[in-house]
């Protein structure tokens, strides 16, 4: 999400309007809405299942479809408690994504403080949530509201999941292909668990080159995995080949910290079998 260093929404351009350098199309671009609803504290519950309904029927598999539920509804929830106590939610679906849209009027002019338009942005407020999940996001306060955006891609059809495993001078070589997800993501979590029993020491290359993408619960298996190798030490485990779109949304959300990366599994097994 767009912020300063304390974690603030920060002014952008007029509602409906991506900001210098996004290169999404803006809402205009894909044509009418497919859903265009104003919500408040009594119909949250209406609005995620609207959003269910659409997400499915748009093609986003289950996983990122309750993703999708997820990030509106705590959106939503931000508007009815810090906001004006109501707002719109308007999604638009083009080839690549949906896009959604969710703001607030600003609160009455009476009630207003200097910063009342933003919504809070501390932890345990959900912001931080909706960044991890979402593919892009952003958030822009003004005088008439705070407006965030959000966006899920709309993947072609792949392969399906896929582990395969071989040996790379010492180092044990996990290839990943296909999507990481609510299906998937416990077979990868007990691959691991299995390879850590065999070998303690393991040093493990996760390939993820062929990775079609995540949801929730896939990049939690991932972030489980590393968690479980660094209460193992001397075990170690490098991500490699992660695909550009995915290594920004761990940037994006504040996560490529918790991980090694590397360009190649070659690359990888280097540094893992350099180490002591």
């Amino acid at each position: 999400m767009t912020g300063d260093g304390d974690g603030r929404p920060q002014p952008g351009p007029p509602h409906g309007r991506p900001a210098p350098g996004d290169t999404r199309p803006a809402p205009g671009d894909a044509g009418d809405p497919i859903l265009d609803q104003a919500f408040d504290a009594g119909t949250l519950y209406a609005l995620r299942a609207a959003v269910a309904a659409h997400a499915t029927e748009a093609g986003l598999p289950p996983g990122r479809a309750d993703d999708l539920v997820i990030a509106v509804h705590e959106l939503a929830a931000n508007a009815v408690r810090h906001g004006a106590g109501h707002g719109r939610l308007r999604i638009w679906r083009s080839d690549q994504a949906l896009l959604c849209e969710i703001g607030d009027d600003g609160v009455p002019q009476a009630a207003k403080a200097p910063d009342a338009a933003q919504w809070r942005t501390e932890p345990g407020h959900g912001l931080s949530l909706v960044r991890q999940i979402a593919d892009q996001a952003s958030l822009r306060s003004g005088p008439s509201g705070t407006l965030a955006t959000i966006s899920f891609a709309l993947g072609a059809p792949g392969p399906p999941f896929r582990l395969d495993q071989r040996q790379l001078d010492s180092c044990t070589i996990l290839a990943v292909t296909g999507p990481l997800d609510l299906g998937s993501a416990g077979q990868l979590s007990q691959t691991i668990e299995r390879l850590l029993a065999e070998t303690p020491d393991l040093k493990l290359v996760l390939e993820l080159d062929g990775l079609a993408g995540w949801d929730s619960a896939g990049l939690a298996a991932l972030i489980t995995a590393q968690q479980r190798i660094n209460a193992s030490p001397p075990a170690r485990m490098i991500l490699a080949g992660l695909p550009g779109h995915l290594s920004r949304h761990l940037r994006q959300a504040r996560l490529a910290g918790r991980f090694t990366l590397a360009g190649s599994s070659a690359a990888a097994a280097g540094t893992l079998s350099n180490e002591p």
